[in-house]
């Protein structure tokens, strides 16, 4: 999916998110209503959408090959039931474990088009890093191909609507969307008039690059019950002064950005009252915060816990 050729690769964000798929024997229920969504979605194909980068794509019947050039979308893809249509993933495609066994079709370079079209696919769903030119000769060949860029998740949300549209599975998606609201709900409802924690995102040591608004990590830790220090927009690297100056109360970070203990050691960091006190967080995965998939709602909790141990433990 990702080519991220700056930030992203420097910090190995690029590694992006997958659903879990539940396991269970489906009812009967389950089955009549699953096969009603696609019998609906049916009657609506062709079907003409605007995408996330602008295109209108008009895709002429319910996809039964889709190749996936984001590891988010996979998730989602999976998320909503539409799993099994899923026949093409990236090299860094590593959730839900069924991934692992589907061709893969890109990397670091980006898309493989031999690989991408020895797959047959009636849909391919890309993101704006997936490579322009990549892109275009896909839609030569007379493919359908559907961007997908969520950056805050309302934009998750859309996402989930769109595929859930498309695979005939309007049901699920619907079902998934409101989980995810419930949980986030359920979360600011615990740290509302709690007082706000400020908090510093470390994405990587070596520069001092963080997170700034825009990015979903901006958005958790708002919705978390904390203030991020950083006001400037997007990845960016921040200065030790201003570190100092604002004096973060927690660091977060993941766990490829550093060993805690040279953060403590680092100059201006350890100036600050996060080190002083010992409010150094690291995030158990940080897929969960990187990715524009439903999994980010378990990276919200953590960052919830994280700042508010009071009112989550």
């Amino acid at each position: 999916m990702k080519r991220f050729k700056n930030l992203f690769i420097l910090s190995l964000v690029l590694i992006l998110i997958f659903p879990l798929v539940s396991c269970t024997k489906k009812t009967s229920s389950q089955v009549e209503d699953e096969g009603q969504d696609i019998e609906e979605a049916v009657e609506v194909f062709p079907l003409t959408i605007t995408d996330f980068a602008g295109r209108k794509v008009t895709i002429e019947e319910v996809p039964e090959r889709i190749v996936s050039l984001a590891p988010s979308i996979t998730e989602l893809l999976f998320a909503i039931g539409a799993g099994d249509k899923v026949v093409g993933v990236t090299d860094f495609d590593n959730y839900p474990a069924e991934v692992e066994d589907l061709p893969k079709v890109g990397g670091y370079q980006g898309p493989n088009i031999e690989a991408i079209m020895a797959q047959g696919p009636d849909l391919v769903l890309a993101s704006n890093q997936s490579g322009k030119e990549e892109m275009e000769a896909i839609e030569a060949m007379g493919i359908p191909l559907m961007v997908l860029e969520a950056n805050n998740i309302e934009g998750i949300y859309e996402s989930i609507r769109l595929l859930a549209q498309i695979t005939g599975t309007e049901k699920k998606g619907e079902e998934v969307i409101k989980e995810m609201k419930d949980e986030i709900k359920e979360i600011k409802e615990k740290v509302e008039g709690l007082p706000r924690v400020d908090v510093f995102y470390l994405l990587m040591l070596d520069g001092n690059w963080t997170a700034g608004v825009g990015t979903f990590i901006h958005e958790l830790i708002s919705l978390a019950g904390g203030r991020n220090i950083v006001e400037v927009e997007g990845w960016t690297q921040y200065s030790l002064e201003e570190l100092v100056d604002k004096n973060p109360e927690a660091i977060i970070t993941s766990p490829n950005a550093a060993n805690i203990e040279d953060i403590k050691a680092a100059e201006g960091y350890k100036e600050t009252a996060a080190v002083k006190e010992g409010n150094i967080f690291v995030i158990s995965n940080e897929d969960l915060i990187a990715r524009a998939s439903n999994r980010i709602v378990l990276g919200l909790k953590e960052i919830a816990r994280f700042l508010h141990p009071e009112v989550f433990d």
